[in-house]
């Protein structure tokens, strides 16, 4: 059990659960077991380390990669019979005669398990599937048990028919003290990660390799950063790359390791920078080769290389801060009406986005008009209040998608509000809202780039 505990820390009583659960050899398994709990809390890592442990015939199948029902059953019989055989399996009753088939290859009570990873892709999928895979122990002459592994509650799963529901083990969060105990365990990959990407003297590599030393800065950084973020795949990212910020005044000699006020008052300021860039994983380390298609190539010496300068421009990007939103798809093309809607005038609408709008004449004053200062461009004077009823009539104008006006497709518009893209009430009132677009033209470019629209040739500045 020793063993067990060291490879998956700080999740004894999950473990214990799942031993007592699948008990022996010689045991009937439970006939389908459901594990829930938030990303990174430990899940699959459990369950395989587990069975691995009590030696069980299992296939891991990842719902994301067997996207259909045919791929998965395949996967199935793949993992039963060793990739050995190439097994074509298209309908789940197909499947049933195949494990009926291979039951006779094995003992009465031979365990089989089937772990599915990301059970939540089963919801995209017929309900019968899953129902199947739930009763799959009636239905063939196996001692086979099915696990459920993601990050929905079973409530989350609707089943028109009636199921058998499953054996349900929840993973909390890993508190504070979890998390510094998990991450404290790879002090030495992040002491090895420091020393191969800096030149470290024999003296001061013995520093860097006190344990202390890692407590100290890992107390540092939980204290910033565990309100926010309880994910640790994103913690150790962001504990690994701040690591070698807090020790290169140690490594220039700047600063002695066992000076804890100053390399506190060091990292707090790094601290608080990165963590703007939670989750976006923005290269924070200078390339050593220019990138192409970058406007300023010239090389930075390494020495004159400023942590705090480089984030503040990396957010300053307008395409990569514009392309860290993963905004539905709908909702950019909201977005890039409500930015048409900002910087063109109202009484060129017809012309711009109807097809038989008729000729026009140039008149004189238009010609004039035409060839105004740069300084007077529409979309350098500012953005324009307008109405709600003119950014539906744009937006379906430029989706040429028929779509019907329900009520998520206003709710995105009160999520762009409050993600500031667009400045205005939250309340979605047909006859008195008002919006206007805030963000800019380069930004809003990144984001029709994603979808594949051109937002100059709809712009009346550019026709």
């Amino acid at each position: 059990m020793d063993e067990i505990y060291e490879k998956v820390p700080c999740r004894e009583n999950q473990l214990d659960d799942l031993l007592d659960l699948l008990g022996e050899d010689d045991e009937p398994l439970p006939v389908s077991i459901f594990i829930s709990g938030n990303m990174a809390t430990g899940k699959s890592l459990c369950v395989n380390t587990v069975l691995q442990h009590l030696r069980f015939k299992h296939v891991m199948i990842d719902c994301i990669e067997c996207y259909t029902p045919k791929i998965m059953y395949e996967v199935i019989l793949s993992g039963l019979y060793d990739d050995q055989v190439d097994i074509k399996c298209d309908s789940i009753w197909e499947l049933m005669n195949n494990l009926n088939t291979y039951s006779t290859q094995l003992s009465r009570y031979e365990p089989i398990v089937l772990v599915f990873d990301r059970a939540e892709r089963f919801r995209a999928m017929d309900q019968s599937i899953m129902c199947a895979f739930l009763r799959l122990r009636e239905f063939c002459t196996l001692n086979i048990c099915t696990f459920f592994v993601t990050h929905l509650i079973y409530d989350n799963f609707n089943f028109k028919m009636g199921v058998r529901e499953p054996i349900k083990i929840y993973f909390p969060n890993y508190n504070k003290e979890e998390l510094f105990k998990i991450i404290f365990l790879r002090q030495k990959a992040f002491v090895r990660h420091l020393t191969s990407n800096h030149d470290v003297d024999c003296g001061i590599k013995e520093d860097l390799e006190w344990p202390e030393l890692f407590a100290n800065f890992l107390n540092a950084f939980l204290s910033v950063f565990y309100r926010p973020c309880r994910d640790l795949i994103e913690l150790q990212h962001m504990a690994r790359v701040n690591f070698v910020k807090y020790c290169e005044p140690i490594i220039k000699n700047e600063i002695k390791s066992n000076d804890l006020s100053k390399l506190w008052r060091h990292i707090a300021p790094i601290l608080k920078t990165s963590l703007e860039l939670l989750y976006l994983r923005i290269s924070t380390s200078k390339p050593t080769i220019p990138s192409p298609g970058k406007e300023n190539n010239d090389w930075i010496d390494s020495h004159n290389y400023n942590f705090e300068n480089t984030l503040k421009q990396e957010l300053l990007s307008t395409k990569t801060f514009a392309q860290s939103f993963e905004l539905p798809y709908y909702a950019k093309f909201l977005l890039i009406a409500a930015y048409l809607a900002s910087y063109n005038p109202p009484k060129e609408d017809k012309r711009l986005f109807m097809k038989n709008h008729g000729k026009q004449r140039k008149r004189l004053q238009q010609v004039k008009a035409k060839a105004k200062i740069s300084e007077k461009l529409n979309t350098q004077l500012g953005p324009k209040v307008f109405t709600l009823d003119r950014l539906l009539a744009i937006f379906y104008a430029i989706l040429q998608e028929k779509i019907g006006l329900t009520s998520n497709l206003l709710a995105q518009i009160a999520t762009l509000v409050e993600l500031k893209l667009i400045a205005g009430s939250k309340e979605i009132d047909l006859d008195t809202s008002k919006y206007k677009c805030i963000v800019g033209y380069d930004f809003i470019s990144a984001v029709a780039q994603t979808v594949g629209f051109n937002v100059r040739k709809y712009l009346y500045d550019f026709i």
